[in-house]
């Protein structure tokens, strides 16, 4: 169709008035090569029913004119409308409006390169909701739409061109159409209905800049919304038409004035939507960010150290799992103060693996931080909250959480519940090892309903820290000829290693000549080491039969495993129970109870301990010995269970967890207590949530437990009358109570801290 050049508004409206979808308004001035690229996209990607209206603004280079000659062969109709004096953008663009008639109108900065399907997925966010007055692309270079970068312009990512860019944020995003307080001028899609009912730009705002701000106002102040179209995507230079000169910020200076004059509420609002971490704009250019440059994963290694424990390899296995993973761009390892040595070897190498230390760290880094390892202490939350976008917690079980004998009292024990509850609260997403602990969580009303909660199953095939076994140090030099066999783990109550002294000494009974060798660390509170003394004490012929050792290294337990000619594992309770799958892995038979997670883990054709009768549980384990087919089965049974068991698989998991929490708006409730910046009208209500937040994470002084400043303040009652208050409110523990209803107590609390008065007065909370 050949191009229409129109010496007038009125001709050009005539021009375009029989289309009936949106009108492309481009206003032109120079920028020749940005022209070009703007046109070629927006023909090859507009649709053949696209109109194109270019407003050339007098433009001094002679190249623009003959640009027309150039379109008279393209499919769209393009209608070229010029300027014989220039008129400034604003009032270029007013004459666009006018120019449209009765359509809507496209609004698109000459240094823009649009993507594929870019004007109909404009369009079908403008018109998501009948309130829309306009919609708003995400560029690479516009304010609070900026990706990959938030806030900040930047240039496309290595290896993307503009179309491919596009068509990559619009595969990951999620079309949740958050609010903006305004649109962006780079593109702009903006309805008839808000032209109508607020009118054209202002031109007080001539030549440029801030007139879009104003437009919206007039829009918000009628009722009218502002939505981001976020699975479009358009490049922008910027910057093409106004450059950089001083009297250009002198005039961006008077026009952010005159918004803050005419709408108080303007800058505030457009702070909060910069800032707010738990917005549907802020999920929204996470997911661009994500389709720009991948999945940025911080992992907490902060409890590597000198020693290789289970905890330690679990770690590391996780992080080079995940750097493996084709979804994952980059894994950050926050490391402590000082390098931990095997384990920065183990992590050499990779190209993926960027190692930080933890304490260097001064805001968000990655989408996602993942603690692998137990959370004890809940002044970690809030360091690990502001490393990353999104906080994923690994509970690895409740066996603490369901035990006070595995504390010093019972208000230790209370303070760990609690601690618990608040951690869960405060987590995006949460991974167990087992269904088994999922359901023990859900049961117990510690995870938030719709809380993303996953099974991530460890992996058993160890790539890494694999030391040859090694005989652990205080093993009597005659164990391996004797034969012995193995029970393995800490001295914990619910290990039964009391239940499995029972059970060797019937299996003595029986002849079995060999040991047997208790290993594992020696805890403080709950250990069953005195009722182990006084079994052996009863039973004094026993005592030269056993072999207790404490902590082993890591090569002395792959020692072990290799040479037990048994591993009998009587646990009651497991989170996930790795011993008879790392036994059956070297070839070792387990007879294991199927208690907890085990009972969900273990094959179904496996021989189990059946019952608790220590002589029919020896029976089975001289059989074992004696029958050289059944202890092949048994170890067949549990290396083919293992094989199911890998750290891809962990990794696969994880990072589904990890997409999933990544494309959830906002989290549990304590979650949300963030700060907002609204510059001088902070309301009341968000300085009692970070006010509360800071005390329940941090403590009041910012450096020690929140307990240790309570008990000091208030030693007999404070503790009972929070308590108290949770239960009447129907909350669970103080650390809940202190976060909810914070405000008035933490001004209360903080008051004193600074008077240092140590008078216990009751609190009204």
């Amino acid at each position: 169709m050949p191009v229409v050049v129109c010496p007038s508004v009125s001709d050009a409206r005539q021009a375009l008035k029989e289309g009936t979808s949106a009108v492309v308004v481009v206003p032109i001035f120079n920028a020749y090569e940005d022209v070009v690229q703007c046109l070629e996209s927006l023909i090859r990607h507009g649709g053949a029913a696209t109109d194109l209206l270019l407003i050339d603004d007098a433009s001094t280079d002679v190249r623009i004119a003959a640009l027309s000659d150039q379109l008279r062969d393209v499919a769209p109709r393009v209608v070229v409308l010029r300027h014989t004096v220039n008129q400034g953008f604003v009032r270029t663009v007013n004459e666009g409006f006018e120019a449209a008639g009765r359509r809507d109108v496209v609004l698109v900065n000459s240094d823009v390169i649009a993507g594929p399907e870019f004007l109909e997925r404009l369009r079908d966010a403008a018109y998501a909701d009948t309130r829309n007055a306009t919609a708003t692309p995400l560029t690479n270079h516009g304010t609070i739409v900026s990706v990959p970068h938030r806030n900040t312009p930047s240039d496309l990512p290595s290896g993307f061109t503009p179309e491919a860019a596009a068509v990559a944020v619009a595969a990951e995003s999620g079309r949740h159409r958050p609010p903006l307080p305004t649109c962006v001028g780079h593109c702009m899609y903006i309805k008839r209905m808000a032209l109508d009912l607020v009118g054209h730009f202002d031109e007080t705002f001539s030549p440029g800049y801030g007139e879009e701000v104003d437009f919206c106002q007039r829009c918000t102040l009628l009722g009218l919304a502002h939505v981001c179209a976020d699975d479009v995507f358009v490049y922008h230079r910027g910057a093409a038409s106004f450059g950089k000169s001083p009297e250009v910020e002198r005039r961006r200076q008077r026009h952010e004035q005159i918004l803050a004059e005419r709408y108080p509420f303007y800058h505030s609002c457009v702070r909060s939507a910069a800032s707010s971490r738990r917005s549907t704009l802020a999920l929204a250019l996470g997911e661009a960010r994500r389709a720009l440059l991948g999945l940025t994963v911080a992992v907490d290694a902060t409890c590597l150290g000198p020693i290789v424990t289970g905890t330690q390899r679990t770690v590391v296995e996780t992080i080079l799992a995940l750097a493996r993973h084709p979804r994952v761009d980059k894994v950050l390892v926050l490391m402590p103060a000082e390098r931990p040595e095997p384990f920065a070897d183990a992590l050499r190498g990779h190209p993926k693996l960027v190692a930080v230390p933890a304490g260097q760290l001064g805001g968000p880094v990655a989408d996602v931080v993942y603690r692998p390892f137990q959370l004890y202490d809940p002044t970690d939350l809030d360091r690990l909250r502001g490393w990353g976008e999104k906080l994923v917690l690994a509970q690895l079980d409740l066996i603490a959480f369901n035990n006070p004998g595995y504390f010093r009292d019972v208000r230790a024990w209370l303070r760990y519940r609690d601690g618990t509850r608040l951690a869960l609260a405060v987590a995006d997403g949460v991974a167990f090892l087992s269904d088994h602990s999922r359901r023990e969580c859900r049961a117990a009303g510690l995870l938030a309903a719709g809380q993303s909660a996953e099974v991530v199953y460890m992996g058993i095939d160890h790539v890494a820290l694999q030391d040859e076994g090694v005989p652990p140090r205080g093993l009597p030099q005659d164990v391996p000829a004797r034969g012995f066999v193995l029970c393995l783990g800490a001295d914990y109550r619910h290990k039964n290693r009391l239940f499995a002294l029972g059970a060797f000494a019937a299996m003595v009974e029986r002849g079995y000549p060999g040991l047997l060798v208790l290993a594992g660390p020696r805890i403080r509170d709950g250990s069953s080491r005195s009722m182990e003394a006084t079994y052996l004490l009863a039973h004094p012929d026993l005592s030269s039969r056993v072999v207790s050792l404490a902590h082993v290294s890591e090569a002395g337990r792959t020692w072990l495993l290799e040479h037990a000619q048994l591993v009998l594992h009587p646990t009651l309770y497991e989170g996930f129970g790795l011993i008879p799958f790392e036994a059956a892995m070297v070839g070792t038979p387990c007879l294991t109870s199927a208690q907890a997670a085990l009972a969900e883990l273990l094959p179904a054709d496996t021989e189990i301990i059946a019952g608790w009768d220590a002589a029919a549980v020896a029976d089975q384990a001289v059989s074992i010995l004696a029958e050289p087919g059944r202890r092949t089965r048994l170890v067949d049974a549990l290396a083919r269970r293992a094989r199911d068991f890998t750290w891809d698989a962990t990794a696969d998991r994880l990072v589904s967890l990890f997409r999933t929490v990544c494309s959830t708006v906002g989290g549990p409730a304590i979650a949300a207590v963030e700060r907002e910046e609204h510059g001088a009208g902070v309301t009341e209500g968000v300085v009692a949530a970070e006010t509360s937040r800071s005390l329940a994470f941090a403590g009041m002084n910012g450096s020690r437990p929140l307990y240790d400043v309570l008990d000091e303040m208030y030693p007999q009652d404070f503790y009972e009358a929070m308590r108290a208050i949770g239960q009447r409110r129907g909350l669970r523990g103080p650390l809940v109570a202190v976060t909810v209803f914070g405000y008035r107590l933490a001004s209360a609390i903080r008051s004193r801290l600074r008077r240092r008065d140590s008078r216990a007065e009751p609190l009204d909370p």
